[in-house]
């Protein structure tokens, strides 16, 4: 080997010693939250706030609000208007889901909310977690709504991956939305193509229990406005 190939061999194991440090503990690094990481709360009266920017304050302020002490949801806010409101998390570090729940969510899907970071929190992996609430569902523990429920997920401060699982990439707080469960519906009810490329209404068959229509609405909770897609 040459002494100008030994000068260039030593330059790029140089670069790439001197790299290491900044892509392991630096921006390289960083651009991947940790996986797993169990669901932790924010201290109790942020957790509250949190959890109540989900919706407007004309249902939020009225609402149930609970939070998660240890691998258990409380009730920790009164409410007086059958709805409830909560912080869901999966297992990406910095995970916030803030949702609040009409009457009939509150009764049905928000338990199985519930269950899900619960078992998260007490240290069950994502598969075993799908596969207890399977049997949930199965044992007559949970149940499905009898009826069309909403979910709000209008807080400007949600934190969204794409998917519980590990691949699950960060989309931030995406737009605000609702979503709407509904038994026995199909996309194609509401006109929408298996491909469909209408961006402001969705519908989940696939990953979600029961099919949920997903409606982007043009206001945060707080009244802001949506003007692009917040990180």
């Amino acid at each position: 080997m040459t002494s100008q190939s030994l000068a260039l061999r030593s330059m790029q194991l140089c670069l790439i010693v001197c790299a290491m440090p900044w892509l392991l503990t630096g921006q390289g690094a960083a651009a991947r939250p940790a996986y797993p990481v169990a669901p932790r709360p924010l201290p109790e009266t942020e957790e509250l706030a949190l959890a109540r920017s989900a919706a407007p304050d004309e249902i939020s302020s009225k609402a149930d609000v609970y939070v998660l002490r240890g691998t258990t949801f409380v009730k920790a806010r009164e409410g007086t208007n059958g709805c409830a409101c909560l912080v869901s998390r999966d297992l990406h570090e910095g995970s916030r889901y803030p949702i609040c729940y009409d009457q009939e969510g509150t009764r049905t899907s928000m338990l199985r909310e519930m269950r899900e970071a619960s078992l998260r929190a007490g240290g069950m992996a994502e598969a075993d977690v799908v596969r207890a609430i399977t049997a949930a569902y199965a044992k007559g523990e949970l149940h499905a709504p009898t009826k069309a429920s909403m979910a709000y997920m209008m807080s400007p401060r949600q934190v969204l991956f794409s998917t519980p699982f590990a691949e699950g990439t960060r989309v931030g707080a995406w737009f605000p939305h609702v979503m709407i469960t509904m038994l026995g519906v199909t996309p194609g009810q509401f006109g929408l193509a298996h491909d469909s490329k209408v961006d402001v209404i969705s519908m989940d068959t696939e990953h979600q229990r029961f099919p949920e229509l997903i409606v982007q609405v043009p206001k945060w909770a707080d009244g802001t406005p949506v003007v692009a897609k917040r990180q």
